[in-house]
């Protein structure tokens, strides 16, 4: 599976193109922390974030997994509070005293689908004690008992050699994380991959497709370098995915993957960063030396060439040091979204083998296989936004496919083979987006059939023959409807932009 990355602009006055307002809301925001709010930010000079945030005296502080950034009033063009959903789920939990079952078990569905493990998990178990025959908790919490039986680890040694690179080992519950990066980052990407695989279970388990919880530790190996990556890939019969920034390897039965650090473009930006650092700390420097009523020829990059005082080279010292920040932001959430997307998508790869979904590498189509995997992929404002949300690269990737895609070749799997294509895979997404949304029904009686064929060998004819038994025989209106369901959908960054841009321009975007 490979992100396809927007077209991004850092400094619209400095450095070359880099991280910017494309980015439309592929970071979006689910933290709790005490006194952050999550908001829609709209930076003036380019760049858009969902994430939390808190006001200050001159203007906010944005939260990024923990870092703080701050910006003055005078750098936002917009600020839409908001958009928390743990803190709307104490909202909507506090209105759940007294309610039936049913309506219970809809808002643990919410919580579930926004992320928010372990607050369904703790409202799952208070419905089941209330109601212990209401059978889609009965089930989710079965499931829930199920995943703390302890797993060993599987004879991951061969498999270790073969990454051709020295690793550390960190472990969770249900993972085995093969790695190269300090102890807390790779106790961050356990705890994802755990988040995940608790997810995984319970939206299975609640829709009423039996699986089987890991016996032994899930495997995946996570590279420093992308070189790394890739000469694991040429040597073990892949490299026709090189280009991918996470794998499935059906033979190990792991995921390998790459720090998005190390690519190109990444280290660019972040080369840049480090360039414009050292130039204003040497402007500042010389600003030191200036006697008090002295002044001092500007020649930043970017800037017009001018001659300013004391205070005028201050404040343009700080107003360039938080366009530095904005860019930082952006990138930091850009990378976290790209290594976090790709390792849930990985992830539902390894867990549909490991669970039984997938009952064998064919019983699913690839549009199916590859669709599923991106509904868990949407990180916002440095953390995992839960099951099928709105997918920001995606649904832009989706409006630059003029016209519309028909149905029918991407039920037969057509445009698919070895590696990464853009327009396939967002087909794949949109298709399973609205298929889940939509035709929740009909969705898990296409599972059913395919995870019962009728025949040995499934192949293209009977997965389309298995679609059209559970969706019905009228292909053309069901276009018709996930055509008009892709029309409408928009990021909470979209429905709330400064300058809302019109349908041609989200279809022509680039």
């Amino acid at each position: 599976m490979k992100h396809a990355r927007p077209p991004i602009r850092p400094f619209p006055r400095t450095l070359r193109s880099s991280i910017a307002a494309a980015l439309l809301g592929f970071l979006a925001a689910a933290s709790a922390s005490v006194g952050l709010r999550g908001d829609l930010i709209y930076f003036k000079d380019g760049g858009r974030i969902q994430a939390p945030a808190v006001a200050e005296k001159t203007g906010i502080t944005i939260d990024l997994a923990g870092e703080r950034y701050a910006f003055r009033a005078e750098d936002l063009e917009k600020r839409v509070p908001g958009f928390v959903p743990a803190e709307e789920w104490a909202a909507r939990r506090k209105a759940l005293e007294g309610k039936a079952p049913v309506q219970r078990f809809a808002e643990a569905w919410w919580a579930l689908e926004n992320g928010l493990i372990d607050e369904a998990v703790e409202e799952l178990t208070k419905i089941h004690a209330a109601a212990p025959d209401h059978e889609p908790t009965r089930r989710m919490v079965a499931v829930v008992e199920k995943l703390k039986a302890p797993c060993d680890d599987p004879d991951f040694e061969p498999f270790r050699k073969a990454l051709g690179i020295a690793v550390r080992v960190e472990r969770g519950p249900h993972v085995v994380l093969l790695h190269q990066h300090p102890e807390a980052e790779a106790g961050e990407r356990v705890a994802l991959l755990e988040r995940l695989t608790t997810a995984y279970h319970l939206l299975f388990a609640g829709s009423g497709v039996p699986l089987t919880v890991p016996r032994r530790r899930l495997v995946f190996a996570w590279f420093a370098d992308r070189s790394d990556y890739q000469a694991f890939l040429t040597t073990h019969d892949a490299s026709a995915f090189g280009s991918t920034r996470g794998y499935y390897h059906p033979t190990w039965n792991a995921v390998v993957a790459y720090d998005a650090r190390s690519s190109e473009l990444q280290r660019q930006d972040r080369t840049a960063f480090a360039k414009r650092r050292d130039e204003l700390q040497a402007f500042r420097t010389a600003l030191d030396r200036l006697p008090p009523d002295g002044r001092l020829r500007v020649g930043l990059a970017g800037e017009r060439p001018r001659v300013v005082g004391r205070a005028e080279a201050k404040a343009l010292i700080e107003r360039l040091d938080r366009e530095v920040r904005r860019g930082e932001l952006l990138l930091e959430a850009e990378r976290r979204a790209y290594d976090d997307g790709m390792a849930a998508h990985e992830l539902v790869h390894l867990l549909a083998v490991d669970s039984g979904l997938l009952p064998r590498h064919d019983a699913f189509p690839i549009w199916l296989q590859e669709g599923l995997a991106m509904q868990f992929e949407v990180v916002r404002g440095g953390r995992w936004a839960g099951i099928g949300r709105p997918h920001d690269i995606r649904l832009l990737d989706w409006r630059k496919i003029q016209p519309a895609p028909p149905l029918e070749p991407l039920l037969r799997d057509r445009g698919f083979g070895q590696g990464y294509r853009r327009d396939p895979y967002a087909q794949a997404w949109a298709l399973a987006y609205f298929l889940r949304a939509r035709r929740g029904d009909s969705f898990v009686k296409f599972l059913d059939l395919l995870r019962s064929p009728q025949e040995a060998s499934p192949s293209p004819q009977s997965h389309f023959d298995a679609f059209r038994r559970a969706f019905g025989e009228d292909l053309g209106e069901l276009e018709r409807d996930w055509h008009a369901f892709l029309d409408e959908a928009q990021t909470p960054l979209e429905r709330h932009a400064p300058h809302p841009p019109t349908a041609a321009e989200l279809k022509s975007r680039d």
